[in-house]
């Protein structure tokens, strides 16, 4: 009888290799005061420092993917952060070695961004990355991990970093890894590449190196010695194409490449336009005409259709250096997204302003929407909706992540015009799960049942006020559970890039009694993989 390991399945294909196991890293040493020499141990730090520059300068150029090579820049201006040397110094000064030096630095930046959550959580992933790294060329103990140059492996680790996946090719066919989640780097990446995967698979670490394995996605499992079907094709290659779709495929963007690259891949529109991607590394708030210049640019790369465009999701959780912030013991909880709107008003009519004029820039008036992030009751939509209206914005709308604002829905009859539900942040909120902690992985399985009834209830609630509703969080990048969507009356569904095809061959065949019968059977389900399992079934009777 086979050995099963089970965790959530990223991608649609199975795939057979052997397992190519990269060992779990050392513990970082302990802190300890040795009171060097002040300028010879600040040498040590700054040829480290250099090192790993380089190390990441030289994995950047092997990167396949433009978001690998997007973290390890930011990772290299974190690691050159002139505060960071300071604080490294300091505690040379006051008797520290230099790991210690570096660890004590680095656990004064991760306070600053404890409760990290949506796009800017893996920040503190890379901050620990970032600390790790610089101590390993401290201690002469550069680990690389040399893949082989031929044949066919499936990667197995604890977890994986973005300098790890810089380095796949065409040799990796599946990843294994015993943290992470959904909605992790590892997960994200895999996505990207086309790469099938299972992530916080329990015990992982146990599989020995070379054992042959059987990744199945679909079912997030990972089979010893299993037998690959080698004329498997995807679930839905069996399903007719039909006339009239039930959903739109729409894309989730972030910079200009991202917004050339979906409209190369035939997107209806860009469900989720993340504008505080482009204010990362600003120092000083920009002006109208700078914002109006940046949306322009970003606008005349995107498809045809609808562009909705989310104002500044940012807070003391996810900085944007010229807006204020306050700090906050627990900035999940906190003054994120609109409410930042209270302290920083002028930047928040502007950045609404601005939009709005790159949108007649490229008259794209008709096309461009703009929904508000962090929206809990129907008043702070209502005050959203009154100032964008004001500017000329006809299409407004707001994000779905507070499981406060699901009741209020009823209440948004005229004041906006559609919600688009953010997953992510929506399951963090509803099961108290932090996104960034391995041990809670499977709750934020986007499978899991109370999550699907919550989706099913803000449709039916919008439904009944002529609401529509999108999705634009992880849920929308996964084939299966987009026919779960569609039969709950999502009408756009906005997933990445790497997803981006299967997502629309999966709507172009799917009837409304199919996604009808899938809400069905999946709201019988008591658990995420029954869920997963049971819609799967139905698809294939």
């Amino acid at each position: 009888m086979s050995i099963i390991y089970r965790g959530i399945g990223i991608g649609n294909t199975s795939v057979q290799a052997e397992a190519f196991r990269i060992a779990p890293r050392k513990s970082l040493p302990e802190l300890a005061k040795t009171f060097p020499n002040v300028e010879s141990e600040m040498v040590r730090y700054q040829e480290a420092l250099a090192a790993f520059v380089r190390q990441l300068d030289a994995k950047s150029a092997q990167a396949q993917e433009q978001s690998v090579k997007e973290i390890l820049y930011a990772q290299s201006v974190m690691a050159q952060d002139p505060e960071l040397a300071e604080m490294v110094l300091q505690n040379v000064k006051e008797g520290w070695s230099a790991e210690s030096a570096v660890q004590l630095g680095m656990q004064k930046f991760t306070q600053e961004l404890l409760g990290a959550s949506d796009e800017f959580g893996e920040r503190v992933a890379d901050l620990r990355e970032i600390e790790y790294r610089i101590i390993q060329w401290l201690q002469g103990e550069v680990e690389e991990h040399q893949l082989p140059k031929t044949g066919e492996i499936i990667v197995v680790a604890e977890d994986l970093s973005p300098m790890e996946t810089a380095t796949f090719t065409d040799v990796v066919k599946g990843v294994v890894t015993e943290k992470g989640g959904p909605t992790s780097h590892t997960a994200i990446i895999c996505r990207q590449l086309g790469i099938a995967a299972v992530v916080a698979c329990t015990d992982a670490m146990k599989i020995n190196n070379g054992t042959s394995l059987l990744v199945n996605p679909t079912l997030g499992t990972v089979e010893i010695d299993g037998t690959l079907n080698a004329n498997e094709k995807p679930w839905w290659h069996q399903l007719q194409t039909q006339a009239n779709p039930l959903a739109k495929v729409f894309a989730n963007v972030g910079s200009v490449k991202d917004a050339q690259k979906v409209k190369s891949l035939n997107a209806q529109g860009v469900g989720l336009l993340r504008t505080e991607i482009f204010f990362l590394t600003t120092k000083t708030c920009p002006t109208l005409e700078a914002q109006t210049d940046i949306y322009s640019e970003v606008l005349a790369a995107c498809p045809a259709g609808e562009i909705i465009f989310r104002t500044m999701d940012a807070g003391s959780d996810k900085p944007i250096a010229f807006l204020n912030f306050a700090r906050e013991a627990n900035p999940a909880l906190g003054v994120r997204g609109q409410r930042l709107g209270k302290s920083n008003p002028k930047f928040f009519t502007e950045q609404l302003q601005a939009i709005h004029n790159a949108a007649i820039k490229n008259n794209r008036t008709n096309d461009v929407a703009v929904m508000a992030p962090m929206i809990a009751t129907a008043s702070e939509a209502a005050e959203f909706a009154k100032t964008a209206r004001q500017i000329g914005f006809t299409q407004v709308g707001i994000m779905v992540e507070i499981p406060a604002v699901i009741s209020e829905i009823a209440n948004l009859k005229g004041v906006v015009d559609f919600i688009s539900v953010g997953t992510n942040d929506l399951s963090q909120y509803l099961f108290a799960a932090d996104r960034q902690s391995a041990d809670l992985a499977q709750l934020l399985d986007p499978w899991q049942p109370a999550l699907l009834k919550s989706l099913k209830e803000i449709c039916t609630n919008a439904k009944e006020v002529g609401i529509k509703v999108g999705v634009c969080g992880e849920a929308a990048s996964d084939p299966l559970l987009c026919v779960y969507l569609m039969g709950i009356g999502v009408t756009t569904l906005s997933s990445g890039a790497g997803a981006l095809t299967s997502v629309q061959e999966v709507v172009s065949r799917i009837t409304k009694t199919q996604a009808e019968e899938a809400v069905k059977v999946a709201l019988a389900a008591r658990s995420a993989q029954e869920a997963k399992q049971f819609v799967l079934a139905s698809l294939k009777n």
